[in-house]
């Protein structure tokens, strides 16, 4: 499997390659990388195509058409060449031989002894070169192009002027032969090591203008490196952009805010399985202490630096409220490879950022930009024993406020013992007294009851006796006043019995239903009556209604 890189046609970019661990760490530090563990290939979204070539174009890797026009597009640096593959610009040898309008040529004339051959020419400008440079000049320039070539006994690489964007205006190709290197390294470690040689850093070397004859090549050749310079440049930017975030006021704006008492939630910035990744989770976790940490990876070195590192505060920025403190960190090494972090829009972001923010960068001596402007621990660990250190305090201060608080407690509860101690006596008293009182005032009650009892008891008996007198009597005296009334009805009753009438020689006249008929002109010829006599029924038929005398 070859090592390529595709556009998928839907807004990502497909990485394939051999498994290679190295490779896989640094994939793992583009911020939005994602694995296709069924189709195994890693991807990222089309608008990190820019940081996605920068970081794997000196490693071998084709780009298709698609990836070229798009990185082309968004501003990449980088010149890819028909295979995808990064190269150099072209150069005059490589242009057409003929441009525009072909002039008409006079007739070509015959090979002669003032002939040049290939080799004659090149000879004859390596000699103008040399006399219009006669000695060494000093160049500044960036290295680039060193990295994919350290392995080499000579080191070809370029040396590029940039804007202050980092667009390319100008390089040149360089030589730095095995001697010179040597002496360079002797000359770097007498030093201290503050750097080392690699691609992206700003140096001056002292140059040869030279052509190098077989290949018709302009180049300088290396013969010797200020360290000074590349030193005093980047701490002089570095004190320009603090003055710059000082006078802006911003240099105390993210100290100013306050740790969480208990700043547990962390965010963590730095290259994913880094040295510092792993010395700050360790130091975490060893303190015994309940810290949940999210990681979000970034470059931390060349010039993806600053996107990498402003995409994942971004990140971290849009979920403030799920954090309470973000750590920057990144291992030791040399001076130059810090300098990533000491530019102005970074120094911006760390002030301005809406979380506290724990710098981690370097060793002891190491100074960044992001110092100057957030909380400065010098190293991962001591940025991860802030927090720890910060984490006891606040447990401190929590056992302290535990122990006033149960002493406070417990005075509280002897002071409340004893007064409900004192309450109870004060209570038994009261309630003796008022036992007593109650007592007295139902002594006294009982005896009222006794003697009223008494008294309704003797009139009760007397009305008793009276009426046991008058009862017999009144009951006399109702039942014969009962007995006339009784006679009285009862011969009135006996008056109005129509059998009374019926013995007199009258007849009571009765229909089927057993109802009285009073009145001749309601009964119907042949309707059958019954007629009640003195002795005895008479069932009888209507045969015709007889006019009443009366009414004649």
């Amino acid at each position: 499997m070859s090592r390529r890189v595709e556009h998928d046609g839907q807004r990502a970019l497909q990485i394939r390659f051999p498994f290679d661990r190295a490779l896989v760490d640094r994939i793992k530090s583009l911020p939005s990388r994602r694995w296709n563990a069924s189709e195994k290939f890693w991807f990222v979204p089309e608008d990190d195509v820019v940081l996605l070539v920068d970081l794997l174009a000196d490693d071998g890797f084709e780009f298709d058409e698609n990836t070229r026009d798009l990185y082309a597009a968004l501003g990449g640096s980088r010149v890819l060449g028909e295979a995808g593959r990064s190269s150099a610009p072209a150069t005059a040898n490589d242009l057409p031989l003929f441009a525009g309008t072909e002039p008409e040529l006079e007739p070509a004339a015959a090979p002669g002894a003032t002939d040049l051959s290939v080799g004659m020419l090149n000879a004859r400008v390596k000699d103008l070169l040399a006399g219009a440079f006669p000695a060494p000049v000093w160049l500044v320039g960036e290295i680039s192009g060193f990295n994919k070539s350290v392995h080499r006994k000579h080191v070809g690489f370029e040396l590029i002027e940039r804007t202050q964007d980092g667009g390319s205006v100008s390089k040149v190709s360089a030589i730095l032969f095995d001697s010179t290197r040597r002496e360079i390294e002797r000359q770097l470690r007498e030093a201290g090591d503050p750097f080392r040689l690699e691609d992206e850093i700003s140096v001056r070397f002292e140059v040869r203008v030279d052509l190098y004859v077989p290949w018709g090549q302009y180049r300088v050749v290396i013969e010797r490196l200020d360290v000074h310079y590349t030193l005093g440049e980047a701490a002089r930017r570095r004190e320009e952009i603090v003055r710059l975030l000082i006078a802006a006021g911003l240099h105390d704006v993210n100290t100013s805010l306050e740790l969480p008492a208990l700043s547990l939630r962390v965010g963590l910035i730095t290259s994913l399985g880094s040295d510092a990744y792993n010395d700050v989770l360790r130091s975490l976790s060893e303190s015994g202490y309940a810290f949940d940490v999210t990681v979000h990876g970034a470059r931390v070195q060349g010039q993806a630096t600053e996107p990498s590192v402003l995409n994942a505060l971004d990140w971290f920025a849009e979920r403030r409220d799920r954090f309470d403190a973000i750590l920057i960190c990144r291992g030791g090494g040399s001076r130059t490879d810090l300098v990533w972090f000491d530019t102005e829009r970074l120094g911006r972001a760390v002030a301005l950022f809406p979380l506290p923010v724990i710098i981690g960068i370097g060793h002891e001596q190491d100074q960044s930009v992001l110092d100057a402007v957030a909380r400065s621990c010098k190293t991962p660990t001591a940025a991860a024993g802030l927090l720890v250190e910060h984490a006891a305090r606040a447990l401190e201060r929590i056992e302290d406020a535990g122990g006033a608080i149960l002493e406070l407690a417990a005075g509280s509860i002897d002071r409340q013992r004893l007064e409900s101690e004192e309450r109870a006596t004060r209570l038994a008293g009261v309630a003796r007294h008022r036992l007593a009182l109650a007592q007295g005032r139902l002594d006294q009650v009982e005896r009222q009851v006794r003697n009223s009892a008494r008294v309704a008891l003797r009139a009760e008996r007397e009305r008793l006796a009276v009426s046991m007198h008058r009862i017999p009597r009144e009951a006399r005296r109702r039942l014969e006043l009962g007995s006339e009334r009784l006679a009285s009805r009862h011969r009135r009753l006996t008056l109005v019995d129509p059998r009374r009438v019926v013995e007199r020689g009258y007849a009571i006249l009765r229909r089927e239903n057993r109802s009285v008929l009073v009145d001749a002109a309601r009964a119907k010829p042949g309707e059958p009556l019954v007629a009640e006599l003195k002795h005895g029924r008479l069932r009888v038929t209507v045969d015709k209604m007889v006019p009443d005398s009366n009414t004649e």
